[in-house]
C-alpha cells in the first residue's frame, strides 16, 4: 500500500515518458538535434542527451522550449474529472501508510548503526 502513494499520478521506469513523445515529433519535423537545440534555446548536449537516454527527467522549461521551436503549445490538458470525495481520502491513507513505512525504515536502520551483523 505504501507504494502507491509514490506511483499515484505519475509513473515512469527509466525515464520521463514524454521523451518519447518529442522524439517522435522531432523525427517528424525532419530537422537536426542541433537545429533544434539553436531553435529551442539550448545547449545541443541537452537534446542529445535527451533523445540518447542520459537524460532520463528534462525540466519543463526544456520540454516547452523544445515544443515553441517546434511551433507546439505544450501545456496542461484534462483527459479526466476525478471524483475528489473519493480520491481524497484515498491519497491521505496512501501518503499516511507511506509515511509509517518511512518512518519504519527509520528506526530500523537506527537500530542497526552500530552493530556488527
Amino acid at each position: 500500500m505504501a507504494k502507491g502513494w509514490l506511483t499515484r499520478s505519475y509513473n515512469f521506469i527509466d525515464k520521463d515518458p514524454e521523451i518519447d513523445n518529442f522524439r517522435t515529433i522531432w523525427q517528424k519535423e525532419h530537422i537536426k538535434e542541433t537545429d533544434l537545440a539553436v531553435l529551442a534555446g539550448l545547449s545541443a548536449s541537452t537534446v542529445k542527451n535527451m533523445f540518447g537516454g542520459e537524460t532520463r527527467r528534462p525540466q519543463h522549461a526544456t520540454f516547452a522550449k523544445m515544443a515553441g521551436a517546434m511551433g507546439y503549445k505544450y501545456g496542461l490538458q484534462r483527459d479526466d474529472s476525478p471524483d475528489y470525495g473519493k480520491e481524497i481520502p484515498r491519497a491521505r491513507e496512501e501518503y499516511a501508510a507511506h509515511r509509517e513505512a518511512l518512518r519504519k525504515k527509520r528506526e530500523k536502520a537506527n537500530k542497526t548503526n552500530g552493530k556488527k551483523k
